[in-house]
């Protein structure tokens, strides 16, 4: 298993993204675009093409310049949560770049969050054990850990679709468990299960992102 650092973008970074697009959904400046949102984080570390719109619609594309290199295997990638777990699933986005398909899991609240992010022969849903099927060859799960459900009446939580088509070059599909007993589960179905991956940490807002490497035929 190997463990992922949390990247945090530096205030001035984040102000140039944020002056260089439009804000996302909710009012929160993201990176990347499908789900509720169409467009994903521009990344310099490796060269970046236009994003493909996916379901979130006007949401602007955060500049990393510190991603973490892919592996050069598919390992569990694992981080724990830090600080208060007060997480709040509010946006998912999922779009294309340039030599790699991005997924943005964006949240509302403190502390920094953890996760476990592999490769399942099958996935099920938290908490009623029903089977998640995904269009792709693979499985990949992402369980985000120092999260919470929103309290009764609470406003924000993500509203977008279950389940969304990305029709990217290795993401196929992105469905959103939602959050159960702490933990946010969202499920991706990939074309080639032996693409690598890697996930990283983003702040203001809190963001988890997973790269997935297209993979030549």
């Amino acid at each position: 298993m190997k463990r992922s650092m949390i990247r945090t973008v530096l205030a001035t970074g984040v102000g140039v993204a944020l002056l260089a697009a439009c804000g996302g959904p909710g009012g929160t400046p993201s990176d990347t675009g499908t789900s509720a949102s169409p467009t994903a984080d521009e990344t310099t570390a490796e060269p970046s093409q236009e994003p493909t719109p996916s379901a979130s619609e006007g949401t602007p594309a955060d500049e990393v310049t510190d991603a973490p290199q892919f592996p050069a295997d598919t390992a569990a990638d694992t981080q724990e949560p830090s600080g208060e777990s007060d997480l709040m699933l509010t946006d998912v986005r999922a779009a294309e770049h340039d030599g790699f398909d991005r997924v943005v899991l964006e949240f509302a609240g403190a502390g920094g969050p953890g996760w476990r992010t592999e490769y399942v022969a099958e996935a099920v849903q938290d908490g009623s054990g029903e089977p998640i099927d995904v269009e792709g060859d693979a499985v990949l799960q992402v369980t985000v850990s120092g999260t919470r459900y929103p309290a009764e009446n609470e406003a924000g939580y993500y509203d977008g679709p279950r389940s969304f088509s990305a029709e990217d070059e290795e993401v196929d599909e992105v469905y959103v468990g939602g959050t159960f007993e702490g933990l946010t589960q969202v499920v991706l179905g990939i074309d080639s299960a032996d693409a690598p991956f890697r996930v990283f940490a983003l702040q203001d807002p809190v963001r988890v992102v997973i790269d997935v490497q297209h993979v030549d035929d």
